[in-house]
């Protein structure tokens, strides 16, 4: 289980374990974080957790939410992020990423992805790959199932092929944990990869991204064999092998 480790002026103060979907920050009492500041808002900013994946998403504080010193207003949380609230810090600590760390420290070696980026210049703008996690520890709650087809002990590996824009007809393989697609500041959303499928979030943007034509209304969903979805724009659809 993820949690946020608080300290004020250096000082460890508080550990709060990210236990239930939606955790709140503020100074009233009925958050589940209560910072009595008056430096923080009420309701300062709030963190949902879809499995072992955690969003930060200030909630139009007066003072700002800050990760790694920068302001933001929803970012995914990475390993070791530090958030700003006030004079509050609180580092994120994703547990089997801190485990996996300890686990590659005894056996003297750190694995390293280097499989270089052959993605089309034109497709860099629009796709950022984020941090390596494992996916036999995803679980999911609030997600749509997979398909019967493609209910198999090894999940296949999925592609997006780009129906639009000037990479029309390329193909982007799936391949890692989480893939994060759009434009920073305006819109994007993160495919995450689990052992019972590919789910689609939004992360970022007040335009919801599509699916199939639809506005995309779910924390997370469970992509289909040739579902359709429109990122900033771009047109791209889903599909397993």
């Amino acid at each position: 289980m993820s949690k946020l480790i608080c300290t004020l002026d250096n000082r460890v103060i508080g550990e709060y374990a990210l236990n239930k979907e939606r955790i709140t920050i503020g100074r009233r009492q009925n958050n589940d974080i209560i910072i009595d500041n008056l430096a923080v808002s009420g309701l300062h900013a709030h963190i949902t957790t879809i499995g072992k994946d955690s969003v930060l998403e200030d909630a139009n504080s007066t003072n700002g939410t800050f990760i790694n010193l920068k302001p933001v207003r929803k970012q995914v949380l990475n390993h070791q992020d530090v958030i700003e609230i006030g004079r509050h810090q609180f580092k994120y600590i994703q547990e089997n990423v801190a485990d996996a760390a300890v686990e590659d420290r005894l056996a003297g070696s750190t694995p390293l992805d280097k499989t270089p980026n052959t993605q089309p210049p034109s497709l860099k703008s629009l796709i950022q790959m984020s941090r390596p996690m494992k996916p036999e520890d995803e679980q999911l709650s609030q997600t749509t199932p997979l398909p019967t087809s493609v209910q198999k002990s090894v999940l296949p590996i999925a592609k997006l092929l780009i129906l639009s824009g000037d990479s029309n007809g390329s193909a982007l393989t799936l391949s890692k944990t989480m893939t994060t697609l759009g434009k920073e500041g305006e819109q994007r959303v993160v495919i995450t990869k689990r052992t019972n499928g590919y789910f689609l979030s939004q992360v970022e943007g007040h335009e919801q991204a599509s699916i199939n034509g639809a506005p995309l209304n779910v924390l997370s969903y469970g992509l289909k064999d040739h579902d359709v979805l429109e990122v900033s724009g771009i047109r791209m659809e889903f599909s397993y092998g």
